[in-house]
């Protein structure tokens, strides 16, 4: 027992005197190896994170280099992510102090754009900051408009495709990425996209548009899935359309959303009790589902819940809920797959309000179908036709417009006149519904107007937006909440 008390004493008094070697070996390495010596490096600071600039403007902000641990080498600079019509260059200057420069074209659409300011010196990490630069219209100035849409609310496209949106915006409809109630005057639309067309629904809180490159993108309200982006969640911001579709018309009704592709092929989304997919379905599509087959369509129109679509040879179809006449094939009922208009006209465009249609054919007469109350098909009647009847004064139009319940045309000569429903949406200067065609006062020429939910907008030959009517949530763009029976200049911000 003793004999084995020691050998384990040994043991450990071993054990001991090599983790004591051990450890003085290590001290002496660490002694000995060199201390690491630090890395040259620099870091930017800018003076300015967020920059404003105008169309056809410049701006600028400084770039401070801040170098350390000796850092001697030169340091270079580089601009990435600047958009087409976004031009940024940078110039080095005296104490490491650069100056970033960016230019927006005279065309670049209104929003934010990203973009990169790159440092690089040889012996150094790399560094990058970056800039919000945002490209907004002057204050007080007037964009050229080429188009005005109205209905819950009201957009506009310059003629270089930005976008613009006005008035009741508790959805986020007017794609700002807010939900601001009243809103009298126009905001930029954000995302920076350029549009070739815009939509609006006429009681629903949404807005679709097609971009220059024909992709659909819509925003605001999506409780039926009217965004067609695969979910019911609302959007603040133009979001694309699933499907990677390519589109030449779109349209907005109430629970559906409609648009015709680049191959004639016409598909909807969102939800519909009574057909207006056009598929023979009824219920809810999150995507588009194309329509039923054997038809090709040039563009499109939406109501409540309803469609009508115009072939390439002018002839016209619609489908969905037709108990007010509004599908045009001398019935009261719903349908569920396209049927066609009756009457046997050729026509180059239509237009949908609410639970009324009109044509215009390629002489410029002008036809209407469907909910009369008001008198909004024309005929100088209030009786509801489920075919087509003459819009009554012997005018010709170049173009139509729906509202809910108002209709509105253009002659060739730019005279504006509208009927229908009229608290001040007609711009006659009066509140007296109309059951033919009243002209809109006050001198203006227009190239197009666009009735809405009680109100309507038009765009004159000049490329300016005046809008009059109805006006609770800023819907006329004129700075007010005041109603208006003729027609006022929308304020640009």
């Amino acid at each position: 027992m003793f004999r084995l008390f020691v050998r384990r004493l040994n043991f450990s008094v071993l054990a001991i005197l090599t983790a004591a070697a051990a450890q003085a070996c290590d001290n002496a390495a660490t002694e000995a190896a060199p201390r690491p010596t630090s890395v040259p490096a620099f870091s930017l600071t800018l003076g300015a994170s967020a920059l404003s600039v105008a169309p056809g403007g410049t701006t600028s902000t400084s770039i401070k280099a801040t170098r350390t641990d000796g850092l001697a080498s030169t340091i270079t600079y580089a601009v990435t992510g600047a958009p087409p019509g976004l031009a940024a260059s940078i110039v080095a200057g005296a104490s490491d102090i650069a100056t970033l420069t960016v230019a927006a074209s005279g065309t670049l659409a209104v929003g934010t754009y990203s973009i990169a300011v790159n440092g690089s010196a040889p012996g150094a990490l790399a560094q990058q900051a970056t800039v919000a630069v945002t490209v907004t219209l002057p204050t007080g100035a007037s964009p050229s408009i080429a188009l005005v849409v109205a209905g819950n609310h009201t957009c506009a496209l310059t003629t270089a495709g930005a976008a613009y949106c006005w008035g009741y915006n508790g959805n986020g409809q007017l794609g700002n990425n807010d939900t601001s109630y009243v809103n009298p005057t126009p905001v930029a639309v954000a995302g920076g996209l350029t549009f070739q067309t815009i939509s609006v629904s006429k009681v629903e809180d949404i807005s679709c548009g097609i971009t220059t490159s024909g992709a659909a993108y819509c925003w605001g309200s999506n409780r039926a899935g009217q965004l067609g982006e695969g979910t019911t969640t609302r959007h603040l911001t133009p979001t694309p359309v699933d499907g990677g579709l390519t589109f030449r018309s779109v349209a907005v009704g109430n629970g559906h959303a409609c648009g015709v592709a680049t191959n004639g092929t016409a598909y909807c989304w969102g939800t519909t009790p009574n057909g207006a997919f056009g598929d023979g379905s009824t219920g809810v599509h999150l995507t588009p589902t194309a329509t039923a087959t054997g038809l090709t369509f040039q563009s499109i129109v939406a109501g409540s819940d309803y469609t009508c679509a115009l072939t390439s040879a002018g002839a016209a179809y619609c489908w969905g809920l037709g108990f007010s006449g509004q599908l045009g094939d001398g019935n009261r009922t719903n349908s569920t797959t396209p049927v066609a208009v009756s009457g046997g006209l050729t026509f180059r465009s239509l237009a949908a309000g609410g639970l009324s249609v009109c044509g215009l054919t390629s002489d410029g007469n002008a036809y209407c179908w469907g909910q009369n109350f008001y008198g909004t098909l024309g005929d100088g009647t209030t009786r509801l036709s489920g075919a087509p009847v003459a819009v009554a004064g012997g005018l010709t139009f170049q173009n139509l417009s729906a509202g809910y319940e108002t209709m509105c045309g253009v002659t060739a000569s730019g005279a504006g006149y509208c009927w229908g429903y009229n608290f001040g949406a007609l711009g006659d200067g009066t509140f007296d519904h109309r059951s033919s065609p009243a002209a809109v006062v006050g001198g203006l020429k227009f190239l197009s107007i666009s009735g809405g939910t009680g109100y309507s907008c038009g765009v004159t030959t000049a490329n300016a937006v005046y809008c009059w009517g109805d006006n609770p949530e800023g819907e006329l763009g004129d700075g007010t909440v005041t109603p208006r029976d003729t027609p006022v200049p929308v304020r640009w911000p």
